[in-house]
């Protein structure tokens, strides 16, 4: 099917945004310091937008799958309907996954497809990329390939829209008057952007020797009882499970009990599996209870356990967990360990 694009400029986007807001919740990035931060959309503050940039410091799961969410009567409730805009690349392809795991299972988690239904999401091309990117390596990309409704793609002053739904079909229909048609002069320059930053991401992977899918298949496996590797990088961890709530694949979960006086709530909230506390059972057995178990956990659900069951490395390439690791644990270097059967002893200060 020939994909449908148009353009669209940058103020008739926020005025699209701010009609849209009476009747959604609108989030967009905005720009904090060095970083990208989601925060709802304002009409005041649309000098701090930033929809190019790279991704943002929370991931997309924290608007499907939130870190707390109440489920004591086991039927979601009505919310107002989310746009997100400003969605990278890396987090799109991490909703392989999450779908996965929550909608084609032996059941269908109500909350989660209840908030995916509700969610439109509109995803942007990365404008540069910083030395944690890593996306190329995961097979992925710095510009959204699928998994969106509509794309914005920045060219100067406007975006090129591309739809990638039904629902962003429609959203492009009922606001026609904001859509003008495109030029082959405007994909090309978007092919040109699109190259540019994509030769900066495989510039950081060449310039670290980080590994790809095909190198790292089978690596954790074959390297599984490697007990001086997982030993070594968990020197330096805290156990903070930092790593896995910024990680947009990480979807483990435990259900909270809370009486109040007011009556009794349960919530779902994110778990880590490098808490202690992760794997143990009634009674206190824990058959993880050293770190390195817990970090080795982690590698191999992700880079043994998904390929084999969903073809798909539980990685986007997304570099979160690196610039959030107090311990400094970079899980390049870890991948890289586990290829080569060689590694540098992390600092144990």
């Amino acid at each position: 099917m020939e994909k449908k694009i148009y353009k669209i400029t940058k103020k008739d986007l926020y005025d699209l945004f701010t009609r849209l807001s009476s009747e959604h919740r609108i989030f967009v990035p905005y720009v904090k310091g060095e970083r990208l931060h989601f925060g709802e959309f304002d009409p005041g503050k649309e000098s701090d937008i930033e929809l190019g940039g790279i991704r943002q410091t929370q991931p997309l799961k924290s608007f499907i799958n939130p870190a707390r969410e109440k489920i004591l009567d086991g039927k979601p409730k009505e919310k107002k309907p989310v746009i997100i805009a400003g969605v990278k690349g890396c987090d799109l392809s991490s909703l392989i996954l999450q779908d996965f795991v929550f909608l084609k299972g032996d059941a269908e988690d109500p909350f989660y497809a209840e908030n995916r239904k509700n969610t439109l999401i509109i995803g942007t091309d990365c404008t540069y990329a910083k030395e944690t990117c890593f996306c190329l390596a995961m097979e992925g990309a710095p510009y959204p390939q699928k998994y969106f409704d509509i794309n914005l793609s920045g060219i100067n002053d406007h975006f090129i829209v591309e739809v990638g739904s039904a629902a962003g079909e429609r959203l492009v229909n009922n606001f026609r008057m904001f859509f003008k048609p495109h030029t082959a002069t405007d994909l090309n320059k978007r092919q040109a952007n699109r190259e540019k930053v994509t030769r900066e991401v495989q510039y950081f992977i060449d310039k670290r020797g980080t590994q790809n899918t095909a190198q790292i298949k089978g690596a954790v496996k074959k390297n599984y009882n490697l007990v001086q590797l997982w030993q070594d990088f968990a020197s330096t961890c805290v156990e903070c499970g930092a790593c896995n709530l910024v990680c947009p694949t990480c979807h483990c979960f435990l259900l909270f009990d809370e009486k109040t006086a007011a009556g009794n709530k349960r919530f779902r909230m994110w778990d880590a599996c490098l808490y202690n506390t992760f794997a143990r059972v009634a009674g206190g057995a824990n058959p993880r209870k050293q770190l390195y178990e817990r970090l080795r956990n982690r590698f191999e659900k992700k880079f043994d356990f998904f390929p084999e069951v969903l073809n798909y490395f539980a990685c986007t390439g997304c570099g979160r967990c690196i610039e959030a690791c107090p311990g400094d644990i970079d899980l390049r270097e870890v991948l890289k360990g586990l290829v080569l059967g060689k590694w540098n002893k992390p600092p144990n200060d």
